[in-house]
């Protein structure tokens, strides 16, 4: 499994996800872009969340996503009106959406291989530059969101 693929399937896993899960078209952009980039000039209000897998290769995945997106993704995921929401809500929101785009990812590779996964976690807005690796952007119709992946093995 090269990298480019492993991409390519997280691009193919994000949109069933979003659009199944979430009721949120996305559209993947052709030219990849650093965290840091994506963070700072595009999506600086963001949650972070991060979980590690283990298997066959072992590494990271983040989960980048603006605060308004977010906000929608939890409305439409728990049926609830924003006024409704706490940081509870959009929190386990994140955290299902990482661990159900790596759950997606990986059973699509290969099902002969298995995979292990960690507890999605939330990092702060300030560790988000520290986070490296591959990165893809979908864009939505209210604003882009991240996703990055870094080998360890």
């Amino acid at each position: 499994m090269t990298m480019s693929n492993l991409m390519s399937q997280i691009v193919i896993s994000i949109s069933e996800v979003m659009e199944t899960m979430f009721y949120i078209p996305v559209e993947p952009r052709e030219e990849e872009t650093t965290v840091s980039e994506f963070s700072l000039s595009e999506a600086k209000d963001v949650q972070v969340a991060t979980i590690t897998f283990h298997g066959a290769f072992s590494g990271l995945i983040s989960l980048i996503i603006p605060d308004n997106v977010l906000i929608m993704m939890t409305e439409n995921f728990m049926g609830e009106d924003r006024d409704n929401l706490t940081y509870d809500h959009l929190e386990g929101t994140i955290k299902e959406a990482l661990n159900m785009v790596a759950g997606n990812t990986f059973s699509k590779i290969d099902s002969e291989t298995s995979f292990g996964l960690g507890v999605p976690q939330i990092i702060s807005k300030t560790a988000v530059s520290k986070i490296s690796g591959k990165m893809v952007v979908v864009d939505t119709m209210d604003g882009p969101i991240g996703i990055a992946v870094y080998l360890t093995k």
